[in-house]
């Protein structure tokens, strides 16, 4: 008898095992799932910024050829805002310069190249020449750009460049401009 109680026990002890196996394996398939969930989820959401589309190089149309003339004049781009849980519609994300050359369109980027302030644009005297004209200037540094946006006194202004130039296209008389931001503080145009 006593063997036939070791093979019971050896017949109990090996159910014991693969039941205990079983039961494990089970329970790390159960936690494996709880806690690639919230791992998932916060994949996803640290990406988040690489999966959305920008809106810097996205062309928005904002005025006829007709309303425009050589004078300078200040234009809002408004778009959609989502972050990752919601969408605000219609917020503001620039402010461009538009100007008619002949029957082409300038437009100029409204900040700053040399720290980011908003650029005007107004009548004053011209550093160089002395004479009342319309110019682009940063009220934050004093710097003055022609209306062609080049600086007026390269070799002493704070602006490493001239003012950042975007892209226009003119179709059935109405105007489109490519928006873009750019790096501040650089010699470089880098698109951001």
């Amino acid at each position: 008898m006593s063997k036939k109680n070791d093979n019971q026990a050896q017949n109990a002890t090996g159910e014991a095992t693969r039941r205990d196996f079983c039961l494990g394996a089970v329970g790390a398939g159960v936690g494996v799932a709880a806690l690639a969930v919230p791992v998932c989820a916060g994949a996803k959401m640290a990406l988040y910024p690489l999966q959305q589309e920008g809106l810097s190089g996205k062309e928005y149309e904002l005025t006829t050829l007709d309303a425009l003339d050589e004078t300078p004049r200040q234009f809002v781009i408004a778009d959609n805002l989502n972050d990752a849980w919601a969408t605000e519609a219609n917020q503001t994300i620039g402010v461009v310069y538009l100007r008619r050359v002949g029957e082409a369109v300038e437009a100029f980027q409204s900040i700053c190249p040399h720290a980011g302030c908003r650029i005007k644009a107004g009548k004053m005297k011209h550093p160089v020449s002395g004479e009342e004209q319309t110019l682009y200037f940063c009220p934050c540094h004093g710097d003055v750009f022609e209306l062609n946006g080049e600086r007026v006194n390269p070799e002493t202004t704070k602006s490493a460049r001239s003012m950042d130039s975007l892209e226009t296209r003119i179709e059935g008389g109405k105007v489109f401009v490519k928006f873009q931001n750019f790096q501040l503080g650089t010699a470089e145009k880098k698109p951001v």
